[in-house]
């Protein structure tokens, strides 16, 4: 084992996504056989299957005899002999369970990372640690963590890791190498299950609306026959207090009154799914896709889909948020708002690591970097430029999906509903024959008949001859362009982008949508001037912001620290940072208090 920690550079000391997945089942398979067990220093529930034993009981009678067994190497060179090159840096304090430690590192790990460093799986338990650690700048974990692009922070239920001096040292080389630093966050407990609930609520309200709409006769025009001019603007004012339902859920506190509101936006997009649904599946049996406005039918419809998903999406942010609110509340835990206050069992230790971050003369900065971790859920070079221009970015990191997916859902529905709605009304007065030349004569003749004859000629040209088709092309084209870029961009420029989108894009198009949805239908050619403001100044402003982050946008002079601020502004009191909410713990199990029955720290245990 010693021999081949001197063969493989520190840097490729790492494990797979996939081998912590393993080495859980085998824990499990440890515990309970009886193989792991609780001692008076390092006690545990053998039921519990969230935290888990502690790293350290798992160490001592897991790790540590298998890999000296193995010929005393690292578990991580155990698995790869070769090694595997770093792109992941894990840096925490043993003071978690295993548990919890490999489900917040697997449900964390950055998409383009493929192997990480972590200290208990990579440094040799068995050898002599404590020479690999005697010169920090040279030590695995420094050598490691330059090699890395990602660091991943693993919060625990017992004290900030910002409290332990080698964990602060590690948040130094991480900002003085410009790395991307991320919180770990636990998988989310019971979101299946009460996804399931508001899933059901759809389903039963969207089968109550079907039977009511089924006892009504849908005319050739896809209208229900007899209460048409009665359901139209009912039909627009269920629409848009689902949306006022999901808008307002998402800037309140979390709490049982934003459960509410949330079956209440459930119960609303249901029911229009429902009629809507049950329309266009009526006239798609009749024509098809097209004609006799089918077409427009199907894509109310799909309106009506994308308000049931939003409304789904909201029980996922309320227990996103939740889970957030504890895992900065987890690293504010001990710490006092500086590095130079990080403890350590080991006096030399801290006096060498106080030296060389004094010695830097970043010290400031790179308090700075990690009040952004914590103010954010994020640090990243391009937030930290954001921060210093800009100022403060609470929760930067953090967004919410039902915002995001009600946003973009209505910037792909209005021009698709605009195409459909000129199409089809393009090709029912030519099937009228509304469109001969001796009735337009007839009808434009007469002074009395200016706005008819002004509808006549709209709808007789074909559609793509106006501007109008081409505008919601372009709005089209737009917010396709964004979703691309959206699931490309880095967390970091996520919530910068999300922000743009509901911002400029969401409230932009509202004085051009809900007027229309409350009191008329949709007539899209005679909102020309809305969807080219969209086209041309909200759409590529959106775009360009959101390709640009948080940090270029910026650098932008005058205007780009406060549209950065506007953009980022938390008009909600969601996410809130956890020194300024009470904290809901009906979600998380009670911590356990795993320091206290004796766990070390992991600079106790081997300096880092």
């Amino acid at each position: 084992g010693k021999q081949l920690h001197r063969q493989v550079p520190p840097h490729r000391w790492s494990v797979t996504r996939k081998d912590l997945k393993h080495l859980r089942t085998l824990v499990e398979k440890f515990v309970a056989k009886g193989w792991i067990l609780p001692t008076a220093l390092h006690k545990f529930e053998i039921s519990d299957g969230i935290i888990g034993p502690c790293i350290h009981a798992v160490n001592e009678q897991l790790i540590q005899p298998i890999t000296a067994k193995a010929g005393g190497m690292s578990w991580a060179l155990m698995l790869h002999p070769d090694g595997l090159p770093c792109d992941l840096f894990v840096t925490h304090c043993w003071q978690e369970g295993i548990y919890e430690f490999i489900d917040k590192v697997r449900n964390s790990w950055p998409r383009r990372a493929r192997h990480a460093y972590c200290c208990m799986l990579s440094n040799p338990q068995n050898l002599d640690i404590g020479n690999l650690i005697s010169s920090p700048s040279a030590s695995p974990f420094a050598r490691a963590l330059r090699a890395s692009t990602y660091m991943l922070v693993v919060p625990n239920r017992q004290c900030s890791i910002y409290s332990r001096a080698w964990c602060a040292y590690e948040a130094f080389l991480a900002y003085s190498d410009s790395k991307i630093i991320f919180t770990a966050s636990a998988p989310v407990l019971h979101l299946r299950r009460e996804i399931s609930y508001i899933v059901m609520t759809i389903a039963c309200v969207l089968v109550i609306a079907v039977v009511v709409a089924a006892q009504f006769e849908v005319d050739d025009l896809g209208r229900l026959a007899g209460i048409h001019y009665h359901y139209a603007p009912f039909g627009g004012l269920v629409a848009t207090l689902a949306i006022f339902a999901q808008t307002s859920s998402a800037v309140i506190k979390h709490s049982p009154v934003t459960r509410a509101i949330a079956y209440t936006s459930a119960v609303f997009s249901a029911a229009y799914l429902g009629v809507a649904g049950f329309i266009a599946a009526v006239m798609g049996a009749r024509n098809g896709l097209f004609g006799n406005y089918t077409s427009r039918s199907v894509i109310d419809a799909f309106g009506g889909v994308c308000l049931c998903i939003g409304a789904a999406t909201l029980e996922v942010d309320r227990l996103w948020c939740i889970r957030a609110q504890q895992e900065a509340s987890q690293l504010l835990t001990g710490y006092t708002g500086r590095l130079r206050d990080a403890k350590s069992s080991k006096d030399e230790d801290k006096e060498t690591i106080l030296r060389e971050l004094v010695t830097s003369g970043k010290e400031n900065e790179v308090d700075s970097a990690i009040q952004v971790l914590l103010d954010s859920g994020v640090s990243t070079p391009s937030l930290r430029t954001a921060v210093a221009h800009a100022g403060k970015l609470k929760a930067a990191g953090y967004w919410s999906l039902s915002m995001v997916l009600v946003s973009w859902f209505g910037w792909a529905w209005a021009p698709l509903y605009g195409i459909a709605d000129m199409a089809e009304r393009h090709w029912h007065f030519v099937e009228m024959g509304y469109c001969r030349s001796a009735n337009l004569a007839f009808v434009c003749i007469d002074p009395g008949q200016t706005s008819m004859c002004a509808s006549l000629t709209n709808y007789c040209r074909s559609p793509l001859e106006g501007p109008a088709v081409p505008l919601c092309l372009l709005n089209l084209l737009g917010g396709l362009a964004w979703l691309f870029s959206f699931i490309a961009l880095g967390r970091d420029k996520r919530g910068f982008a999300a922000a743009a989108l509901i911002r400029i894009v969401g409230i932009g198009s509202l004085p051009v949508l809900c007027p229309l949805l409350l009191l008329f239908p949709l007539e899209f050619s005679s909102k020309i001037v809305g969807i080219g403001v969209l086209a041309f100044a909200f759409t590529p402003v959106t775009l360009i912001l959101s390709i640009m982050g948080p940090g270029w946008a910026s650098r932008v002079p005058l205007i780009g620290p406060l549209i950065v601020k506007l953009l980022m502004l938390r008009i909600s009191f969601e996410c809130q940072r956890p020194d300024e909410a009470v904290l809901p713990t009906a979600e998380v199990p009670p911590a356990r208090a795993v320091g206290d029955q004796g766990c070390k720290s992991r600079d106790e245990e081997q300096g880092g």
